[in-house]
């Protein structure tokens, strides 16, 4: 060390951006996760999920932070560090992963997500997504057209469902109330009209948006969970005569615990009759609209006024990926409307300038990974995955109605499947095989009782990995 020199600092900034140092740890990066993927599709794992408590998990990753397993090697991340993340996490990419409604990515879009982490336009404002901003506008109205909507149809992209929902609602709101709540505010007592079986995050957006717990009202529905026409007349009829203005009727395409598929074109139909705005919350099954073989249960998905679809469901893209589609593409705007001179010029509607329809501000440049693949493929990549994913499903609920210990909840239309041992504690099966591994399955409750469910998300997932799975439960009853 020169006299009068500090010592280099190893964490200093000025390390971290190097060209060589990025193409090294890079070079590293490549073989840990190609080794870790190698792994997951040859099934060597002992457990999908570790079955390790919260509690101790905790305590492991503290133990790093007090720094009782020795300092890092002067990266900004050891490669120690990035194997344990893998070893410790949910392995999505073991064909024995069938649990929660997560896409197990095309592995090629990891290097997607690292280009566009490197770039981080944020996509607020045009010229924060130069490139990205653009391609989600046209990506956006290429695929709304797909699904049946007309050319003046378009959308948007968001961080997930429930944020799609909420957006959608709100424009539901500003087109179907009286005056403008967006800007006046509202004392009027709104309503939507929605199944028992809704996902919680429509509920949710009518408290966010101030309707409390009656101005959600949920409609009963039938034993295979989808919404009764006449409990529907009959609910909307009630809510008028308590004084709700009702805005929206909500469908499901599907439900999150059992995959079922309202009646869409019936949903339309009493929408248009009764002059209120039609949301489908599609985000996990309206997908099915790419394939030719399983659409048939969204006929009537062309109608809504806005759906929300999940990219990162059954199509491959990693969360968070949503896209909320509007039949008449102006009505994205109506959502927000509010000045902010430091980044707009104008007030008027400008597609390029993207959070004038999100709540967004900065936001991750999302249209990439979706308009390549609908570059390249068109709805041809995304059919043959739904078409797998659902097949597996099918396969599983033909060997569970062969076997006379298990129940099936219903015939699967999409790739969720719920099933039972009959006569069994469910609730502590689930929990012998998390414990016992390599599987992982969830849980849910339908009408009071336990119910194991499978999503099949993982394409490689073989007949032989359901029939290990429906075996490995038999052995431990």
């Amino acid at each position: 060390m020169i006299a009068g020199n500090k010592p280099m600092d190893r964490s200093h900034w000025s390390n971290f951006y190097t060209v060589d140092s990025f193409r090294n740890r890079g070079a590293n990066a490549v073989d840990i996760l190609s080794e870790y993927l190698a792994d997951s599709q040859a099934r060597t794992r002992s457990h999908v999920l570790n079955s390790e408590s919260p509690t101790d998990r905790l305590k492991y990753w503290k133990s790093r932070l007090n720094g009782d397993l020795g300092p890092v090697d002067g990266a900004l991340l050891s490669e120690d560090f990035l194997a344990e993340v893998l070893q410790r996490s949910n392995h999505l990419h073991d064909p024995r992963y069938a649990g929660h409604q997560v896409a197990v990515p095309l592995p090629e879009l990891a290097w997607i997500q690292a280009a566009t982490a490197l770039l981080n336009n944020g996509m607020a404002i045009d010229e924060m997504g130069p490139a990205s901003g653009p391609m989600e506008e046209a990506v956006m109205q290429s695929i709304a057209q797909f699904m049946g909507f007309g050319e003046d149809s378009g959308g948007i992209l968001t961080h997930g469902g429930t944020l799609a929902n909420l957006t959608a609602l709100l424009a539901a709101r500003q087109r179907k109330s009286l005056g403008n709540a967006w800007r006046d505010g509202t004392n009027q007592k709104f309503a939507l009209l929605v199944s028992d079986q809704a996902h919680y995050c429509v509920d949710r957006a009518a408290r966010v948006m101030g309707w409390g717990r009656e101005g959600v009202i949920q409609v009963p529905t039938d034993k295979a969970h989808r919404i009764i026409q006449s409990e529907l007349v009959a609910a909307h009829e009630a809510a008028l005569s308590k004084g709700f203005q009702v805005i929206a009727v909500v469908g499901n395409a599907c439900t999150t615990s059992t995959g079922t598929f309202d009646d869409l074109e019936m949903l339309a139909d009493f929408a248009e009759s009764n002059e209120l705005w039609f949301h489908v919350d599609g985000a996990h099954g309206a997908g099915q609209v790419f394939s030719k073989t399983h659409r048939g249960v969204l006929r009537g998905l062309d109608r809504a006024d806005s759906v929300a679809m999940d990219f990162h469901k059954m199509l491959g893209i990693p969360a968070l990926c949503t896209g909320l589609f509007y039949r008449k593409g102006s009505d994205a705007y109506a959502a927000f409307s509010q000045e902010a001179h430091y980044l707009y010029e104008s007030e008027d509607e400008e597609w390029w300038n993207l959070s004038k329809r999100t709540f967004e501000c900065t936001k991750r440049m999302l249209s990439v990974a979706v308009f390549g693949i609908w570059e390249a493929h068109g709805p041809r990549l995304w059919e043959s995955l739904v078409d797998r994913l659902v097949d597996r499903a099918k396969v599983a609920a033909a060997e569970i109605e062969r076997r006379p210990r298990w129940e099936l909840f219903a015939t699967p239309k999409s790739n969720i499947l719920c099933f039972r041992l009959r006569d069994g504690d469910n609730a502590a099966l689930r929990s012998r095989l998390i414990e016992r591994g390599p599987y992982y399955i969830v849980k849910t409750v339908l009408d009071g009782q336990t119910w194991l469910r499978c999503t099949f998300q993982n394409p490689l997932t073989t007949d032989e990995d359901i029939f290990g799975l429906l075996d490995t439960l038999e052995s431990m009853h």
